[in-house]
């Protein structure tokens, strides 16, 4: 009669642990991430060839999650001269903040698009930059 109860009482507490490791999920607190994106020339521009070539900017961010992509943020900046944006040591700064990311199931992405435009001719740019898994924030630098 003991080796039943005992044997009954080991088979109770093995479902129990085992349940806890398999049958439930742990929820994944959302986090949030920060992106700094830093807008600045690398040159002059002072030349008079530059002087009607003008450059726009739009700026992304997506939240990927498997196949389904969201847009989390977006902001087309006016268009401006070269020469008047900022240098590098007093940079434009954009700060983004997105919430709720699920950081086990959704990648986020910054994503920019830079258009020059001279006297009707365009020049298009652009690339990106993933947020890590675990980051909580990151910063993006942008060069005119």
């Amino acid at each position: 009669m003991k080796t039943k109860l005992i044997i009954t009482v080991t088979a109770a507490a093995m479902l129990v642990v085992s349940s806890s490791f398999f049958g439930v999920k742990h929820s994944e607190k959302p986090v949030t991430k920060n992106i700094n994106v830093e807008i600045y020339k690398t040159a002059s521009y002072v030349a008079p060839v530059y002087a009607d070539t003008y450059a726009t900017l739009r700026v992304s961010i997506v939240k990927i999650n498997g196949k389904k992509i969201d847009t989390a943020w977006q902001h087309e900046f006016a268009p401006m001269q070269l020469k008047d944006f900022p240098a590098s040591d007093k940079p434009l700064v954009q700060t983004i903040t997105i919430p709720n990311v699920n950081d086990k199931k959704e990648k986020v992405e910054v994503l920019y698009e830079l258009n020059y435009n001279t006297k009707g001719s365009e020049l298009n740019f652009s690339d990106g930059k993933i947020l890590g898994k675990g980051k909580q924030s990151d910063k993006l630098n942008i060069q005119i």
